[in-house]
């Protein structure tokens, strides 16, 4: 392991690392946060910066080969509809002579008639009374929308077909655009903007003229071409730009990317510190990835692709204007709208585009999970993340877009609309579940071994979960002690959380009860720990927290080998599983594991010594 550049200490854990993405210099997790709690640079190569550029772990192998910077500006092509030349020639025979009647009927001319006049008894100013009340009331009636000539806008209304719902409107005049996360919505016009919560209630506004807008677990906006930083309740943090910053774009970390339209980028943290500066000619969008390591913006018609150290790893041109939409991802690849069409391009080539209409400033959206891609031009609509188009919504036009976990906020030019997907009828469920041995089948199915561990993952971070064991120790092939496993995740103090192991422990005709309790941050290493021995609670050193070797939430940090599919048997029953192995320090580690259990079987094997453990 290395050591740290600051306290001199050696790096034990890889999750205690942090290095520079300068100087590769490694630094204790620790150190280098108290260091940046009073300092802005490196304190190996005194680059300024924040500490969003000391990355987790240790710093690349110099073996590695950096990808190539290409020089050459790319134009994404995508598939364009072409028109039919040709005129088309119908097998009709067409008369050339002149046309003869061949009906019997010949019409005659009519005969003049006169208006009817109404009878001397009846008075004429009756007869208008009559006239203007009848007008009044159909006129009524139709302009209430209640007749069969009702006048509906097309395209404006939800069809009776679309599954998706308006759960609340919220008016603001001249919309430019929107921008939505977990911990709010933040719209923008040209009188200003406003801040909401999810069920539409204003949390506070403020007057203005807004370009552009962004919210994570602060509020930004472009006003007036000055950038301006807000918390969630309000309260101004920072202030940026001389009437020249009008595109503003907001990382997950805190990270702002500011476009200036007289020239240039720039990375600001949300107290308004300069974090880079990159030159540029006239930016007329900007993007910043959500993990801070991408930034990405437009001249005109090139749209140019940075990593985190400025450097071009990529440009293209695709036949967009300067107020065209782009949205750069964590991966590098954008999401773009320009010449006609909305398109996800990796560097490469184009992954899939498609066409949009009516609209110059169409704004573009990426779910979290940059698995679904939103775009709100003439019409607003969902793309997959290979291009298929899943819905239709039925608001927009031309306005802002944004998603809100499943749900998604949109505009038109003066309305914002919330929209929630409608929840399948619970018929469809009953018919799925009506034969048990197909609701079975599902379960049988066995799901990848990367999937499990995102699950696991989640169920080490739950409260309430728990996975009971029954252990055994052999020793020259004879089994020298028997144990009973209860793993529970009790709860949470604060940030972090209590994990406890109470064990049953059987040696021959001896038997006793221990247990340890650890507190466990949230990176998942081990902060303080305690070990309980009948009913004598004592300190406990977090490396000496596992089962005979074996640690329950250390099996996600191992690099495993995947030896394949095998069927287990244990006292639950018979399970087909993945089965994975490991080389640790205490020896070697196998593992087997199926979709939505804790591990069926783990063992440990060191020489002639073996720990086995199976799920009960």
């Amino acid at each position: 392991m290395s050591q740290c550049s600051l306290c001199g200490g050696e790096i034990l854990d890889r999750s205690d690392s942090r290095y520079c993405v300068y100087c590769n210099s490694t630094f204790h997790r620790g150190c280098i946060v108290d260091h940046f709690y009073r300092n802005k640079y490196c304190p190996v190569c005194n680059k300024k910066m924040s500490l969003i550029f000391m990355r987790y772990g240790e710093p690349p192998e110099p073996a590695i080969k950096k990808r190539p910077i290409p020089t050459e500006i790319r134009r994404p092509k995508w598939p364009h509809m072409e028109r039919r030349r040709e005129v088309p020639v119908f097998d009709i025979e067409i008369p050339t002579g002149p046309l003869k009647r061949t009906d019997k009927y010949i019409p005659r001319a009519r005969e003049k008639r006169e208006m009817p006049r109404m009878p001397k008894k009846v008075p004429g100013k009756l007869v208008g009374v009559v006239v203007i009340l009848v007008v009044a009331a159909v006129g009524t009636y139709y302009g209430l929308g209640t007749g069969a000539f009702s006048l509906e806008l097309p395209g404006k209304e939800a069809s009776p077909e679309s599954p998706w719902n308006v759960v609340w409107t919220y008016t603001l005049e001249g919309v430019s655009d929107i921008a939505a996360s977990e911990y709010g919505i933040v719209v923008g016009g040209r009188n200003g903007f406003a801040v909401l919560d999810f069920e539409g209630n204003i949390l506070w506004e403020k007057e203005g003229e807004i370009t552009d807008v962004d919210i994570e677990d602060v509020v930004v906006v472009s006003n007036r071409g000055v950038i301006e930083v807000y918390t969630i309740d309000g309260s101004e943090l920072a202030h940026y730009g001389e009437g020249t910053a009008d595109s503003v774009s907001l990382s997950e970390f805190g990270i702002l990317a500011v476009g200036f339209s007289d020239g240039g980028v720039v990375l600001l943290d949300i107290y308004g510190t300069v974090l880079q500066e990159y030159p540029a000619g006239e930016v007329g969008e900007v993007s910043i990835s959500p993990d801070s390591t991408v930034t990405a913006y437009r001249e005109g018609e090139t749209v140019y692709v940075l990593d985190v150290l400025g450097e071009v790893e990529y440009a293209f041109e695709d036949e967009g204007s300067a107020d065209n939409q782009i949205i750069v991802l964590s991966s590098g690849w954008v999401f773009a709208h320009g010449g006609g069409g909305i398109f996800l391009y990796d560097g490469e080539t184009t992954v899939w585009s498609a066409q949009t209409e009516g609209c110059e400033q169409a704004d573009l959206s990426v779910s979290a999970d940059e698995t679904k891609f939103a775009v709100n031009a003439d019409t607003a609509s969902v793309y997959s993340a290979d291009g298929e188009s899943l819905f239709t919504l039925p608001k927009g036009g031309c306005g802002g877009i944004a998603f809100s976990g499943e749900d998604i906020v949109i505009s038109d030019s003066g309305n914002v609309y919330y929209l929630r997907l409608e929840e399948e009828e619970p018929e469809e469920e009953v018919e799925e579940a009506e034969p048990e041995e197909e609701a079975e089948e599902p379960e049988e199915e066995l799901e990848s071994y990367e999937d499990w561990f995102t699950w696991y993952a989640s169920f080490l971070s739950e409260p309430g979960s728990v996975a009971e064991y029954s252990a055994t120790v052999e020793e020259e092939g004879e089994v020298s002690l028997q144990m009973k496993v209860y793993h529970t995740i009790e709860g949470r103090e604060g940030d972090n959380l209590i994990e406890i192991v109470s064990m049953t422990i059987r040696v021959g005709e001896y038997e006793s009860k221990t247990s340890f309790k650890r507190w466990v941050n949230a990176q998942g290493a081990c902060i303080k720990a305690e070990m309980t021995i009948d009913e004598s609670v004592s300190p406990l050193d977090c490396s000496k927290t596992n089962i005979r070797g074996i640690d329950l939430r250390e099996i996600l940090s191992y690099q495993w080998e995947y030896l394949g599919q095998e069927d287990i048997t244990v006292e639950k029953g018979t399970f087909t599983c993945h089965k994975l192995q490991v080389s640790t320090d205490g020896g070697v580690l196998t593992m087997w594991i199926t979709s939505g259990k804790p591990p069926i079987r783990i063992t440990l094997q060191e020489g002639t010594t073996i720990v086995t453990m199976e799920s009960v």
